[in-house]
C-alpha cells in the first residue's frame, strides 16, 4: 500500500498547496507514481496543476458521498502525477456530513479503490482544523507540517499537534508526524533564522533539513499551472523540494 501523506496546518498562507504540488512533482521526478488530492474547497492546488476545477463532471465531494467512483474523477496532469481536483462542493459536504456517524472516514473510503495504483498520495488540507482536515488526517499514514518561519505561526503549532493526537487516539492510531518543513524563509532575515532555531531546538529531528525560501518564482509558476521544478528547474526553490523528496523517501 502507498504512503498517504497529509500536508496540514490550520494557518493559511504557509505553503501547503505549494508544498503538496512541488513535493509531489519532485517525487514523480524520482520515479514514483504520485496522486495529489486537493481537499481544500478553494482548489488552489488544482489550478496550480493546470486543471480546471468544477468542470461539470462528478467531483471529489460526490466520491465522499458514494455518488461517484473515484477513478472517474481522476485527472492526469503529468505522466507520473495524477490529481483528484478540489471543488467548492467540498464545503457543502462538510456541512451536510457534520451529523453523520461516519463523517470522519469519507476520504479514506473514497481513496481505497485507487490506492494500489500509486506509490505516494499527498493530500492538501484546508487552512482550518474542521471536518475536512480531520478526514484528511484520518486517511493518512503520515502528516507533514509546513511551518511559516514567523513567531506568530509558531504559536499555532500546539493546536495542530493536539488535533493530530486526537485523530490518532480516536480515528487513526497509525498516524505519524512525518516532519516539519520550514517555509517562507526570508533570505538573510534574522527573524526567520531565529524562528527556525527555536523550532529545531523544540522539535529536534522532526524538522527537515530542507528549508523553502520566499521567491517570486513560486507565484509565477503557480499562475502558469506548473511546478517550480518545471518553471525554473535549477532555482533554489526547486532544489529545496528535491532535497525534501529525498528526506521523505529516507523517512519512509
Amino acid at each position: 500500500m502507498p504512503r498517504v501523506i497529509t500536508v496540514a496546518n490550520q494557518k493559511g498562507g504557509v505553503g501547503k498547496s505549494t508544498t503538496t504540488q512541488n513535493l509531489g512533482f519532485a517525487l514523480a521526478e524520482r520515479g514514483h507514481r504520485v496522486l495529489l488530492v486537493d481537499f481544500d474547497p478553494q482548489a488552489a492546488l488544482t489550478v496550480m496543476c493546470g486543471v480546471e476545477p468544477d468542470n461539470g463532471g462528478p467531483t471529489l465531494a460526490d466520491c465522499l458521498q458514494g455518488k461517484a467512483k473515484t477513478a472517474d474523477v481522476l485527472e492526469r496532469p503529468r505522466p507520473q502525477v495524477w490529481l483528484l481536483p478540489g471543488t467548492l462542493a467540498l464545503a457543502a459536504f462538510e456541512v451536510r456530513a457534520a451529523s453523520s456517524r461516519e463523517r470522519h472516514d469519507g476520504l479514506r473510503r473514497a481513496l481505497q479503490p485507487v490506492l494500489a495504483g500509486f506509490d505516494v498520495v499527498l493530500v492538501d488540507s484546508p487552512p482550518n482544523l474542521g471536518l475536512l482536515t480531520v478526514n484528511a488526517l484520518s486517511a493518512a499514514t503520515e502528516v507533514l507540517v509546513p511551518l511559516q518561519l514567523d513567531f506568530l505561526a509558531l504559536r499555532g503549532m500546539q493546536a495542530l499537534l493536539q488535533t493530530i493526537e486526537s485523530v490518532r487516539a480516536v480515528h487513526n492510531p497509525e498516524l505519524q508526524v512525518l516532519g516539519i518543513l520550514g517555509t517562507l524563509h526570508r533570505g538573510r532575515a534574522l527573524h526567520s533564522d531565529e524562528v527556525l532555531g527555536r523550532v529545531r531546538d523544540h522539535f529536534g529531528d522532526l524538522v527537515f533539513d530542507s528549508v523553502v525560501r520566499t521567491s517570486v518564482r513560486f507565484p509565477e509558476a503557480s499562475s502558469g499551472g506548473v511546478s517550480i521544478l518545471e518553471y525554473e528547474p535549477r532555482s533554489p526553490g526547486a532544489n529545496a523540494y528535491r532535497q525534501l523528496a529525498e528526506e521523505v523517501e529516507a523517512r519512509g
